[in-house]
């Protein structure tokens, strides 16, 4: 698309670097995606809004990106501008609950002579433990943010260990760690409105969280930051947790956009007789289509819930093996799949 010279002129205001034309394949961990027609890196929560609302009032399409999983790029790009979620500061808002000692003390989990702990059980609930509020900006990586929470003494995020993602894409798509969903996390957060040119904060309630699902999917209203409630609670116990989950999800395929399609609910899995509701158990057993490819596109041998780049796979090819894994799941079991991932740019 044509970009008016006045906007590149005002973009470049806001944001120290634009590129043009640049492979979105570079910032998504699929590796496929086409051009965005301008990218932008947004380092503090007011470039963030600024380059919103530039592209609203130029009537130009813009999508903000977080570390780019769970996320298919057209092959022909993006026809628009493209930011970069990098704010990432955070802070304690509530103090006072740091001074405060656990009413609870959690048993301690043994050490193996394999460097991690021994888990055999990774139910546990931190609830009695004294809540933080911690205000975090979306463009914070998880893990980082994780680990930089621990050296302050506060925990809740070791479930979501080793997932690439952002707090901005963690609660859009209310990811799911472990046996918590990052939506039951969330206290308040910030949100930008373009087409009113207004912020609001909102409560948890206002987001209608669900299964891989939050009502941001539907408003496209930008999230600026998010106040987390965290606990004060067994350090060790947390660390040993984020390392365990963080060694589960490192056997998972690296190259891919995360698990494909939902797991099954509890009653499609009693009708279909599985012992698993585990949708990688039902591509690999039930629908036998493990280790197909499609141009350079595999359904991972590895992980059936995931389809892989192993090397130089087209979007195309990432949709038609998609495409062809509902669509047998239709046709044979009357199962309609229901994404993870979504699509960016014209398929």
């Amino acid at each position: 698309m044509d970009i008016p010279t006045i906007f590149d002129a005002a973009l470049r205001k806001i944001f120290t670097a634009v590129k043009i034309d640049e492979p979105l394949a570079l910032h998504t961990t699929l590796g496929v995606g086409g051009p965005a027609v301008r990218l932008a890196t947004a380092t503090t929560i007011a470039q963030l809004q600024d380059g919103v609302r530039l592209a609203h009032d130029f009537k130009i399409p813009v999508f903000v990106l977080g570390w780019g999983s769970n996320l298919i790029v057209s092959d022909r790009g993006f026809a628009g501008l493209v930011i970069r979620n990098r704010a990432h500061n955070w802070r304690i808002l509530d103090e006072a609950s740091l001074a405060q000692s656990s009413s609870t003390t959690p048993a301690r989990l043994q050490p193996t002579g394999e460097g991690y702990y021994k888990i055999d059980d990774l139910i546990y609930s931190e609830a009695d433990d004294p809540t933080v509020i911690v205000q975090v900006e979306t463009g914070a990586k998880i893990d980082p943010l994780m680990k930089e929470l621990f050296r302050s003494g506060v925990t809740g995020l070791q479930w979501f260990a080793g997932i690439p993602a952002t707090v901005g894409g963690a609660v859009y798509m209310n990811m799911h760690g472990g046996y918590h969903f990052f939506g039951d996390f969330v206290q308040q957060a910030l949100l930008f409105d373009a087409k009113t040119n207004a912020g609001k904060i909102v409560d948890q309630s206002y987001f209608d969280f669900d299964y891989d699902r939050s009502l941001l999917q539907k408003t496209k209203e930008t999230l600026l930051w998010a106040r987390l409630r965290l606990f004060r609670g067994e350090v060790e116990r947390a660390q040993a947790t984020a390392r365990e989950w963080a060694r589960r999800k490192a056997l998972q395929p690296q190259r891919s956009a995360g698990c494909i399609f939902r797991n099954l609910s509890a009653e499609e899995q009693k009708r279909l007789n599985l012992p698993t509701s585990s949708i990688g158990y039902l591509v690999e057993h039930v629908l036998k289509l493990k280790g197909i490819r499609r141009g350079d596109a595999i359904i991972s041998p590895r992980h059936a819930a995931f389809i892989e780049n192993p090397g130089k796979a087209r979007a195309r090819d990432i949709k038609e093996l998609i495409e062809l894994v509902a669509e047998k799941a239709r046709t044979e079991l009357g199962l309609e799949l229901q994404k993870e991932v979504e699509y960016l740019g014209e398929f």
